[in-house]
């Protein structure tokens, strides 16, 4: 596999924000992001040159994920442990892709056994797709989510897919800056009507949650 460009985070805030050593990724025809619990992979980029930037904020594990050739920000991937120190721990992983500054986040939280070197996935305990911030009033069109383990429990992976439609609305007459970066984005115009227009981009996103 291709490594991918490592850089480091350095804050004199260190307290705060802290750059991760301990965790890497690595490239082929996925992206394979590796925290200090669980492993991220990413199945679906389009991008051929992405750089993984690692950080820590408290003690959220952070892997923002850029393309090199446009240097913008494709996502981020966390993981907000649990810090219970316990033999079986809740552990949540979040993934946020960002469309004209709209960010659509899975969050999905999982149940981990671990008892010295022996540990496993006992079982997802929840998970949610939704909008954390939006360049305008935007929604999901069409929202299918789905988490499992094609195993059974407990298990080793699981895996995830979601896709729906990003669905924009602005005024006919509002900021035609926002209609620019919208459609520079990726999205498209569907028509107007009663005054709205609508902007419409798809998305599609599927990976794996593992151990190892």
């Amino acid at each position: 596999m291709k490594k991918i460009l490592f850089t480091l985070l350095f804050s004199c805030l260190a307290l705060f924000y802290l750059p991760i050593s301990s965790v890497k990724a690595d490239t082929g025809d996925d992206l394979v992001v590796k925290f200090n619990e669980l492993q991220f992979t990413v199945n679906d980029y389009n991008i051929s040159n992405p750089e993984v930037i690692y950080s820590k904020s408290g003690f959220t594990e952070v892997a923002t994920v850029i393309d090199s050739d446009t240097g913008e920000v494709v996502e981020t991937i966390e993981l907000i442990p649990d810090l219970s120190r316990a033999t079986v721990s809740s552990h949540t992983l979040r993934r946020s892709a960002t469309f004209a500054r709209t960010t659509v986040q899975l969050s999905v939280n999982i149940e981990l056994y671990n008892n010295g070197s022996f540990r496993q996935i006992n079982s997802v305990q929840g998970y949610y797709l939704g909008i954390t911030n939006s360049i305008t009033n935007t929604y999901i069109e069409g929202q299918n989510i789905n988490v499992w383990s094609p195993n059974g429990y407990p298990t080793t992976s699981i895996k995830y897919a979601y896709n729906g439609t990003l669905t924009a609305a602005i005024s006919s007459s509002g900021s035609a800056q926002v209609k620019a970066e919208l459609l520079g984005a990726g999205f498209t115009f569907g028509g107007t009507i009663g005054g709205t227009s609508y902007y419409r981009v798809p998305f599609n996103q599927n990976g794996t949650i593992s151990l190892y």
